[in-house]
């Protein structure tokens, strides 16, 4: 490779002057591109921070930037880039690594250039402490590392292969921590004990959520719910004020929903001819029975729960709560909105017929502007009443289930089966029908709940699907993995739940034998990185208190000042934690890995 160093011959003046100029439009095509602030783009002539004699300048950061963006995910999303501190994260990375290389120089640890040159040569790249195989197993060829590797850094060859000299350092001291570091034999053993005991859970949720959905509250209930608990309604009012202030138009909206069949082609035979006319005089018939039973004076939500098709409101006694029909309406089909506008509040329309369905339309109340308290205190009463009456009707339908378990059922009788592929062997998922219709909408008695497992998990871990819940897990382990189901029903925080043991493990002598050596290795680098990882955060701090590693504060500070402004509340208090250096070092970029572990704020690679 070239040696940068080299003395320039004569008469190359105006070259060099080239080169400057390329530098500084990379640098600030770097700024623009990944939205540095304007005035951290320098030229170099402020440093960021000084570290052991070596000043931290804008190219150190811009390098460090591009590097972990080619091999982590970055956040597009400029507040969430703010919020885990993109910025810090990267500032701290470079200080990291210098800090490692000082401890490698303390302990006598060299690395030159022609090792930087080495790991290039064999496709490799380190990144974070992380290192990464740029080649993909292909031969190296410099001309196509200078050509279409090199450029991605924005820097030239001599200060690449600086940077991955620091960095070949860096990791040789973490190699070498991690070489003296042991793991006892009982820890081994206790972390296979962990992992292997695990079970796995049948288990059915009883929703409260939507047991509520089937409670009908008269408006005396209500009046008698807020007056039994006027404070706490008041305090829920104070909290929750805005949402019933400055409103649009709105109305409180019921309908009842039959789906009509699809039309056939004009040149369909007679018999799809027939089949659509039965089809269509079925749905007209049942649309008509719930209209003779409104007309007989049977409650519009019973009705509704009993008839309606849609699957969104029908146990819901058809309720789609407060909409407005302005501007571009409820969202419904148009042909409610239209049926809706000429209904005074407690009226209900005839039988409407639409392309798609078949609907009796109610409108229940009417509200503009800022709603008086004392209906917005009803409102709020409704909402308790609704979820207080929901989740005592959820532990009476868990209680009535493992009542019918004990007289003999079976779980997969009592609940549904979450398998599509359920009942036909064989079958596989491109074998299933692609549905051309919504699913109809489940009714109360017929809408079982459904057989979920969890999968395998180990007793100090959170249940899969269940969360956290020392209760279920202690009668899981104690209960006998054959029996049909664990003769109680637990509690969570949105209903109750019956479970069952689908499988359980247990550690053997056996199985520890086969497993030791990967799980020792494990354990040892899970251990030496923390060990890495604490003894450079606190050398980082000793060195920078005996001025070793000097900030230049009012540099970082415009550099960790974001466009978004989160940093602080709308009162100008801040609200995220400041950058201060060292806080991330030996985090090796754990914010950056845990966002693209999770998905957040989107990225790119």
């Amino acid at each position: 490779m070239t040696d940068e160093t080299d003395a320039a011959p004569r008469g190359t003046a105006m070259k060099t002057i080239g080169a400057w100029i390329l530098l500084g439009m990379l640098a600030l095509a770097f700024g623009l591109s990944f939205g540095l602030p304007s005035d951290a783009i320098t030229c170099g002539l402020e440093p960021l921070a000084k570290t052991y004699g070596s000043n931290v300048v804008d190219e150190d950061f811009q390098y460090e930037f591009r590097a972990i963006s080619l091999t982590t995910r970055i956040p597009e999303d400029a507040k969430f880039q703010e919020m885990l501190g993109l910025r810090e994260e990267v500032l701290d990375a470079i200080v990291e690594r210098r800090v490692l290389g000082e401890i490698g120089r303390r302990m006598g640890l060299v690395a030159d250039l022609n090792d930087a040159e080495d790991l290039t040569a064999d496709g490799h790249l380190i990144v974070l402490g992380k290192t990464w195989d740029w080649l993909a197993g292909q031969a190296f060829n410099y001309q196509a590392f200078e050509r279409n590797w090199l450029p991605r850094f924005g820097v030239g060859e001599r200060r690449y292969l600086e940077y991955q000299r620091e960095e070949v350092l860096a990791r040789t001291v973490r190699d070498v921590l991690a070489s003296v570091i042991t793991v006892s034999e009982a820890e081994v053993r206790d972390a296979y004990d962990q992992r292997q005991n695990q079970l796995s859970l049948r288990y059915a949720r009883f929703d409260a959520g939507r047991y509520a959905d089937l409670v009908d509250p008269s408006k005396a209930d209500l009046e008698a719910y807020a007056a039994e608990h006027k404070d706490e309604l008041a305090k829920q009012f104070e909290a929750q004020g805005t949402r019933f202030l400055k409103l649009p138009k709105q109305i409180r909206l019921r309908f009842i929903s039959v789906r009509k069949p699809q039309p056939p082609a004009v040149d369909a035979d007679k018999d799809t001819q027939k089949k659509y006319e039965a089809e269509l005089a079925e749905a007209k018939a049942k649309i008509g029975e719930a209209a003779k039973k409104l007309q007989a004076g049977e409650d519009f939500r019973a009705v509704a729960r009993a008839t309606s098709e849609d699957a969104d409101t029908s146990r819901r006694g058809g309720d789609y709560g407060w909409v407005t029909l302005e501007g571009t309406g409820t969202g419904l089909d148009p042909a409610v909105d239209e049926a809706a506008r000429k209904l005074q509040v407690g009226e209900r329309s005839e039988v409407v017929e639409s392309d798609e369905a078949l609907y009796i339309v109610k409108v229940e109340g009417q509200r503009e502007g800022d709603v008086p308290q004392d209906e917005a205190i009803l409102e709020l009463a409704e909402e308790a009443l609704m979820r207080e009456r929901g989740k005592a009707l959820a532990k009476q339908a868990a209680a009535e289930a493992l009542q019918a378990l004990k007289d003999g059922a079976t779980m997969t009788q009592l609940f549904r089966s979450p398998d599509a592929l359920a009942g036909a062997p064989g079958a596989g998922i491109d074998q299933l029908e692609v549905p051309t219709e919504p699913p109809p909408a489940p009714k109360p008695g017929d809408d079982k709940p459904e057989l979920r497992v969890t999968g395998l998990f180990s007793k100090e871990k959170p249940i899969p699907g269940l969360g956290v819940n020392p209760e279920i897990t202690r009668a899981a382990w104690a209960a006998d993995p054959k029996a049909e189901f664990i003769d109680s029903v637990f509690e969570t925080p949105d209903g109750f739940v019956l479970a069952a043991v689908e499988r359980k493990e247990t550690a053997t002598d056996e199985g520890f034998a086969a497993a030791r050596a990967d799980l020792y290795r494990e354990l040892s680098e899970a251990k030496a990185a923390k060990v890495t990882a604490r003894f450079a955060y606190h050398t980082c701090l000793g060195d920078k208190a005996r001025g070793d590693i000097v900030p230049y504060e009012q540099r970082v500070s415009r550099l960790m000042t974001y466009d978004t402004k989160e940093a602080f509340d709308e009162k100008g208090n801040r609200v995220l934690r400041p950058y201060v250096m060292c806080d991330r070092v030996g985090n090796r970029g754990g914010m950056l890995n845990l966002a693209a572990l999770t998905g957040g704020g989107g990225g790119q690679r």
